[in-house]
């Protein structure tokens, strides 16, 4: 795919996409988790969930890298 083609934007937006769903979708699910703990845990506990919801989906992005090469 050629660099700066229509074709390599379109893939562009529709990543940025998939990633602002996947975001909203942690955000939720972190904001849910932290509701019932208490004020001084809270905003630990939305640091270490973001923290860890980045990690995982490097990893999983980099073993569906892996997978696709195979």
């Amino acid at each position: 795919m050629e660099f700066m083609s229509a074709p390599w934007w379109s893939a562009l937006l529709a990543i940025i996409l998939i990633d602002l769903v996947l975001a909203g979708d942690n955000a939720i699910v972190i904001g849910l988790a932290a509701a019932g703990l208490p004020k001084e845990l809270r905003a630990k506990a939305i640091l270490v969930g973001i923290i860890a919801a980045t990690v995982l989906r490097i990893g999983f992005a980099l073993a569906a890298t892996q997978l696709m090469q195979v």
